[in-house]
């Protein structure tokens, strides 16, 4: 089985599935770099490297090589008519069809780096309606039906992954970003943001503003925000109030740290 086709393996099942809140806002990893970032169309910040892909790829192998064994297992049990057995077998597999199956790596995360919204599928276009209208009857009202919010989410992944050409990835990476960003798993909408404009660097939306906002109050990547924050005021003008903030959090961002006082000698205690 290709990579790829491994990886869907574990995305696809809990497409409509999301984690739990991030646990890694506070690691070492997501400690300020040092020096300036540098922002380059072809890196995305906080994407899984290749260790990690090889490890959930191999999670992908696993799993699917234990239900076979299961199902082989019933098989065998059935033909030679040990039903004692066969009943330990069956409760197995049907223990491990009904556990907890997490999805480690969301489409945006794993899909070619080269992405380029440019295609116009109906079939894309169909999916993508149907997310944005589960995603409007979601927040209608005064509080947020999240269940319907994450079966929007998940036709925004699926979109993504089952049609990578689609003028529409970028919309629904940006419009993904949004939901995981409520969600509070902000890497995974840090990411979604990043992929907006990588995929269509003309995006009308203000993925960069969003990336650096996140990663500047939530994850605390700060040479990475100021980065975006000047990309944002570069390529996104056009939203006014976004590009106040971000000047303003580009001055601050830029300021020195100040010196840590030195420490007054203790005076001498007298006797």
């Amino acid at each position: 089985m290709t990579r790829i086709s491994l990886i869907a393996a574990l995305v696809l099942p809990g497409v409509f599935l999301i984690g739990c809140d991030n646990p890694r806002t506070r690691d070492a990893h997501l400690l300020e770099p040092q020096g300036a970032a540098v922002v380059s169309p072809d890196e995305v910040f906080l994407a899984p490297g290749a260790s990690e892909v090889d490890y959930v790829e191999n999670l992908a192998a696993s799993r699917d090589a234990y239900r076979q064994a299961l199902i082989t297992l019933v098989d065998y049990y059935g033909s030679v008519g040990n039903a004692t057995k066969l009943q330990w077998v069956q409760t197995e597999l049907k223990t491990f069809d009904q556990m907890v199956h997490y999805q480690y790596l969301q489409p945006a995360e794993w899909v070619p780096e080269n992405l380029m919204a440019t295609d116009s599928i109906e079939a894309a276009d169909v999916l993508y309606d149907e997310a944005k209208s589960l995603e409007r009857e979601a927040r209608l009202g005064v509080l947020i039906n999240e269940a319907k919010l994450r079966q929007a989410l998940g036709l925004y992944n699926q979109l993504i992954q089952q049609y990578p050409s689609s003028d529409k990835i970028d919309d629904a990476a940006y419009k993904a970003g949004r939901i995981y960003d409520h969600l509070k798993n902000y890497e995974l909408a840090a990411i979604y943001y990043q992929r907006t404009f990588q995929w269509n660097e003309a995006t009308s939306y203000p993925a960069r503003f969003r990336a650096a906002s996140v990663m500047d109050h939530k994850l605390r990547m700060r040479a990475v925000s100021l980065a975006l924050y000047k990309l944002s005021v570069e390529k996104e003008s056009r939203y006014s109030d976004n590009a106040e903030i971000a000047r303003e959090r580009i001055a601050a961002l830029s300021a020195p740290s100040p010196e840590p006082e030195e420490e007054a000698p203790a005076e001498e205690m007298q006797e």
